[in-house]
């Protein structure tokens, strides 16, 4: 019988899976991959003691190169949230709540800034002087940090204390039980277990891009002097929809609300191509609204971001993290102005 299997996904995407340790790493993490992997089968409906769950992926591989091609390679906060809520790993009485954390396996560069990344998807600004900077009052500064704090049983706890992480490099290092891993070359990954072998390739060649996980109709919109288009109904785990976002059209400029993950895939079915957006309306910072800002700063201009203070300031933090970019370097693709 077979102890380790590999399933390609997608582009960028695979699974390894090896059932005799109860472990399913998913190997890389682009845009919407728990679509991908629900619409693959691999995410399936579970029932235990009379509770409904998901089943899921409870390890990451991670891209060595944060972007590829103009897009996002590791985007780590939905998949950590589907093993959190949707199979159960963090939930208080859980059939699934056995103490194990999410993993992720990759690059000691890539890990943390993928702990910094979750941080600020999960926190936001985690300091009074931080909520100051960004044009709030003192005492309303006070108020939001006791807030959050009361949501957060009274500490901002680091992403560490809550997913687990094992470097990779060139020598194997073992992951669980007699499961090695090690990287052969750039975004080439050797799995070994018992004397079986899968290898693991995140790269993306030059002319290929990330997928959708769901097809879309073609059409033109009317430049109108003024509209709105809904461009997408769905969330983070629906796999037949964008996640939710609107296109406002005024006076020929066109204007997104906010910039979800596979953008390109809608505005191209829209017959929007990125140079003509003229701005984004960013609503707030959880990646079904953020993950494609990417391909917005791929635009031959500036793009206006719109956005509150708390808002932008959220954005620029965990865009830092994720891009590994420095958060000044945000004005050098977007054109600030605050809502």
């Amino acid at each position: 019988m077979q102890k380790i299997f590999k399933i390609q996904v997608t582009k960028g995407l695979s699974w390894v899976e090896i059932p005799e340790l109860d472990l399913h790493i998913m190997c890389g993490c682009p845009a919407d991959s728990v679509k991908h992997l629900m619409k693959r089968g691999l995410i399936t409906a579970r029932d235990k003691d009379g509770v409904a769950f998901e089943s899921g992926p409870n390890a990451i591989l991670l891209s060595d190169i944060s972007v590829q091609n103009g897009f996002f390679s590791n985007l780590s906060e939905f998949p950590v949230l589907h093993m959190y809520y949707r199979q159960g790993m963090i939930m208080p009485g859980h059939p699934n709540n056995t103490g194990l954390k999410p993993l992720l396996i990759g690059s000691e560069e890539q890990i943390k800034a993928q702990m910094e990344y979750i941080y600020r998807g999960n926190y936001g600004l985690i300091s009074e002087d931080e909520i100051i900077e960004a044009g709030v009052s003192p005492e309303m500064a006070r108020r939001m940090i006791r807030l959050k704090l009361k949501f957060r049983f009274g500490s901002i706890k680091p992403t560490e204390e809550f997913v687990e992480s094992i470097v990779v490099d060139t020598q194997s290092v073992e992951i669980k039980q007699g499961l090695f891993v090690r990287r052969l070359r750039l975004n080439l990954f050797e799995f070994e277990y018992r004397g079986e072998y899968v290898t693991v390739d995140l790269n993306l060649m030059p002319h290929e891009k990330f997928e959708a996980p769901y097809g879309l109709g073609f059409q033109s919109i009317n430049r109108e002097y003024f509209s709105i288009i809904h461009s997408g109904d769905g969330n983070g785990w629906d796999i037949n929809r964008p996640c939710m976002s609107s296109i406002i059209v005024f006076q020929g400029n066109i204007y997104l609300v906010d910039a979800g993950p596979n953008i390109l895939h809608s505005l191209n079915a829209l017959g929007i191509g990125v140079n003509e957006i003229a701005g984004v309306f960013q609503t707030h910072a959880h990646d079904d609204h953020f993950a494609g800002l990417t391909a917005l700063m791929r635009a031959d201009h500036k793009i206006k971001f719109i956005a509150t203070p708390l808002i932008r300031a959220t954005i620029i933090n965990k865009l830092a993290a994720l891009a590994s970019i420095k958060e000044g370097h945000f004005t050098k693709y977007f054109q600030i102005q605050n809502s």
